[in-house]
């Protein structure tokens, strides 16, 4: 055996010879210096590749938990939002059917014209929830400028509606079938609803008057003008100036008779007046 030499045999596949290296024991001493060295560098290449490895492997693995807790995180403030969401439609449905009960209960609106809908079995999503909360706060805001609210004038209130004392003097009554608000002459009178001029002009006892009639089926009176501000078949909006305070007719004052009809008979004004 010649210990002069060390010989390396490189085997590979079955099909491929094997393979001899030969190297010169005296080459490996006199180099030895420079073997270890690149012997070192070549595993210090290694230990820096594996490093940077088992980094990319962990950076990886970091980042791919940190998704699912962001997907995680998102899809519960998702389902967060959408129960918020769902409660806070619940609520404004909820104040939409309180609107709804307290203007059947005052009377100011008919059951046909109230808003809502019949139960539905089917479960709702949060999309129909919104529209059908649209629709019917459209259909409120719609119905409440049809519906006569709040004082055509604010002034003193010096008589109301139902059976009084004849200002006129003696000792008999009458029924009165509005209210009387005193004020300085030629004060500017408000439509307290949207409505169409019915008439506009000397009305018996009430002297110059404006009558308008609403969509919701009702009437409002304004007597005793000293002057109208409109002409019949007119549209007009609440608070627009229908005419101005005055003392025409059956009057004892500077003053606004105000009354609400319903079907041509009068009603008690104050569910409209005070609506609280």
């Amino acid at each position: 055996m010649d210990l002069k030499k060390l010989t390396i045999q490189l085997i590979g596949k079955e099909d491929e010879p094997i393979k001899t290296l030969t190297i010169n024991k005296t080459f490996i001493i006199n180099h030895k210096k420079y073997l270890i060295a690149a012997g070192s560098a070549l595993t210090a290449i290694l230990v820096l590749f594996f490093v940077i490895f088992a980094y990319s492997v962990k950076v990886s693995v970091d980042k791919y938990s940190l998704n699912s807790q962001l997907f995680e995180v998102n899809t519960k403030l998702q389902k967060y939002d959408s129960l918020e969401l769902s409660q806070k439609l619940n609520r404004i449905d909820n104040n939409l059917s309180m609107i709804n009960i307290y203007l059947l209960d005052r009377g100011i609106i008919n059951p046909e014209n109230s808003g809502g809908k019949p139960s539905n079995s089917k479960q709702e999503t949060i999309v129909s929830k919104i529209n059908e909360v649209e629709e019917r706060s459209i259909l409120f805001s719609g119905m409440m400028r049809d519906i006569p609210m709040g004082y055509p004038y604010n002034g003193i209130l010096s008589s109301n509606y139902g059976y009084r004392k004849n200002p006129f003097g003696g000792y008999s009554g009458e029924f009165h079938p509005g209210i009387d608000i005193k004020g300085p002459m030629g004060d500017q009178i408000f439509a307290t609803a949207d409505g169409i001029v019915n008439r506009c002009d000397n009305y018996n006892g009430y002297g110059n008057a404006v009558v308008l009639d609403h969509k919701c089926g009702l009437q409002t009176l304004y007597g005793h003008l000293t002057k109208v501000n409109v002409v019949q078949g007119q549209f007009v909006k609440a608070g627009d100036v229908i005419g101005f305070l005055g003392s025409t007719g059956r009057s004892t004052g500077p003053h606004i008779h105000y009354e609400i009809r319903r079907n041509n008979d009068d009603i008690n004004p104050e569910p409209y007046v005070k609506v609280y």
